[in-house]
């Protein structure tokens, strides 16, 4: 080694070591603060808020000094630091989606999480999956409950943590077969370590915890084409039994991925590599219809989205409803910026960076300056389609949101990052090392950029126009209170809480609910009427918990034209002599009301 040389590798070892210690110190400091800090004592409107602004600085520059050890092992064959890099930003990981459980919460997620405890306490009750369309999720928590002793509550918050280290373990190896070259490797894999995935790392749903397998089944599928091994062939065979066991929607999108492997193979100057014979797709349409086809509510849904494809059915999109409020509220640019910007932020960086740099080097292939090989065709092939696809969901109401086919979307974006950057800095090595640095400060700064929007769109807030899922100990004790003492056929008026979970969550899907559950109008109605009893001929019970008193006022502070409740309606509501206060624990309230319009008072 010459002394230029020497000097050279010194100066970037004490960098790297430099960078290090400032990225454990980041994590240090941000774990004291978690530590420190008291758990939540009632409802958060937003965990963001939950800790100040240093500690969310630390979280995302302990994730960045990761990405920053990961890229400077780039140009240093011998260099390990980026191992480092990757413990660093997984640590942080653990971290960022352990926060629930840190904060102390009963359970994260109140809606379909509790109705998939429902579905456990069903097994619980009954033996039996009975009818259950995905029992395998709810059978993994019932036989941990029943080894550990832990709560299903508990449970419903650990499993999806562990089930995003499966995750970023996939996603690790996934990029390896994907870029096929180290440069390539270390570019892409701080992208591929960022929770970019939101709720599904967090939320206890079949669905997400099918979409984080998703990488390890490609994974293995690009393993047995290169490696055509029976025990590689056996694991991806059982690895993609239980995928796409575990929701229906994921089973149809994983087999449109390997629909899209096979198409790609026979496009025009796409160099195909490692192919060996298999029967993934045929496999996974066997699996669908032979296990789907069994339950009738699979079927109708699917009947559903044809309806509505091919005319015969009408309903309102996503789309619309983000129109009608923006031309009911008038809301100003900065508001629908900031909405966007923590809404979609991440999917937008990711689908246009992606979509840029598959187009640029998509056409160095087709002017036959490059040549793509089948694997980056059809992660950006993936990109492309699941992106569409969920565009559709969002213009036309297809059951469910245009969240779901845009997971699948970007985990084929963050994994043609690290492979497309190494295309255009290997193409311009030749040219100028000017033109080589850039391209490796533009993937920087887009690391910065992901790392941001990935950490402050993690949870919801209402920056996003949404609150945050936390359910509260108090919500649970309330409801069950009210299952107890409930009397007579009333039905039940709720804001922003659906007793139906709750009560799912700890009797059973399949056990009857004693209420038929309404949402309060507007304002109490007493835009209209004077006592709230007015409305109605017979009694009724009233659910309010503190996340709907104050939803509006936290949402959209600006906005108090467009509020549906306000606090001098819930103040008139307490004085209202048509209602009584049958239960208040400081959180949820339990009203008890007296139809009085048969008496014309």
């Amino acid at each position: 080694m010459s002394e230029g040389s020497a000097r050279a590798w010194f100066a970037h070892s004490r960098a790297s070591g430099t960078i290090a210690a400032v990225g454990v110190l980041l994590l240090v400091v941000s774990t004291a603060i978690v530590l420190t800090t008291p758990p939540a004592a009632e409802y958060e409107i937003s965990l963001y808020e939950s800790y100040p602004a240093p500690f969310w600085g630390c979280v995302v520059g302990s994730l960045f000094a990761g990405a920053l050890l990961i890229f400077g092992s780039i140009g240093h064959p011998d260099e390990r630091s980026w191992v480092f890099g990757t413990v660093l930003m997984l640590a942080t990981d653990a971290l960022l989606l352990l926060m629930p459980l840190i904060r102390g919460y009963v359970m994260y997620g109140d809606a379909d999480p509790l109705t998939h405890l429902g579905y456990v306490q069903d097994i619980a009750n009954t033996g039996t999956t009975g009818a259950n369309i995905y029992p395998l999720a709810h059978l993994l928590v019932f036989a941990t409950a029943d080894a550990t002793g832990l709560e299903t509550m508990t449970l419903a918050m650990l499993i999806p943590a562990v089930f995003s280290a499966v995750y970023f373990g996939g996603m690790i190896y996934l990029l390896f077969q994907v870029a096929d070259s180290r440069r390539g490797f270390l570019l892409g894999l701080p992208f591929v370590l960022l929770p970019i995935l939101g709720y599904s790392h967090l939320l206890f749903r079949p669905f997400d915890f099918s979409i984080l397998l998703i990488p390890v089944v490609l994974y293995l599928f690009f393993k047995s084409q290169r490696y055509p091994t029976p025990a590689i062939r056996a694991a991806l065979v059982l690895t993609l039994l239980s995928l796409l066991l575990y929701h229906p929607l994921t089973a149809v999108f994983v087999a449109g991925v390997f629909m899209l492997y096979y198409a790609v193979q026979y496009v025009p100057r796409i160099r195909t590599i490692y192919r060996s014979p298999t029967s993934s797709f045929g496999l996974s349409l066997a699996i669908i219809v032979s296990w789907y086809s069994n339950f009738p509510g699979v079927i109708l849904r699917f009947d559903t989205i044809y309806r509505v494809l091919f005319g015969t059915s009408s309903s309102d999109a996503p789309v619309q409803a983000y129109a009608q409020t923006a031309q009911e509220g008038t809301p100003a640019l900065i508001d629908i910026v900031r909405f966007i910007t923590f809404r979609f932020g991440t999917e937008l960086v990711l689908f246009v960076l992606g979509g840029g740099l598959f187009g640029v080097v998509f056409l160095l292939t087709v002017t036959e300056r490059y040549e793509l090989d089948t694997r980056t065709t059809v992660m950006g092939a993936v990109l492309g389609v699941f992106g569409i696809v969920g565009l559709l969901f969002l213009l036309l109401d297809l059951i469910v949101t245009q969240e779901r086919p845009w997971q699948v979307a970007k985990i084929g974006g963050v994994l043609l990052l690290g492979p497309l950057f190494h295309i255009l800095r290997s193409r311009h090595r030749q040219r100028s090392q000017s033109l080589v640095r850039s391209v490796r400060s533009v993937a920087t700064v887009m690391v910065l950029v992901l790392v941001v929007l990935s950490t402050l769109t993690l949870y919801p807030s209402p920056l996003s126009g949404m609150t945050n899922d936390q359910v509260t100990a108090m919500e649970v004790e309330g409801s069950q209170w009210l299952t107890e003492h409930e009397t007579g056929n009333k039905e039940l008026y709720h804001f922003d809480i659906e007793y139906r979970r709750f009560h799912h969550a700890e009797h059973g899907v399949s056990a009857g609910l004693p209420f038929w559950e309404q949402f309060l109008p507007a304002h109490f109605n007493y835009t209209t009427n004077r006592y709230f009893g007015q409305n109605y001929d017979s009694g009724k019970y009233v659910m309010i918990n503190r996340k709907g008193r104050i939803f509006y006022q936290e949402t959209f502070p600006d906005y108090p034209q467009r509020w549906k409740y306000t606090s001098q309606d819930f103040q008139r509501f307490n004085r209202d002599r048509t209602v009584t206060r049958s239960y208040d624990n400081g959180d949820l309230r339990i009203y008890s009301a007296n139809g009085t319009r048969a008496e014309g008072a």
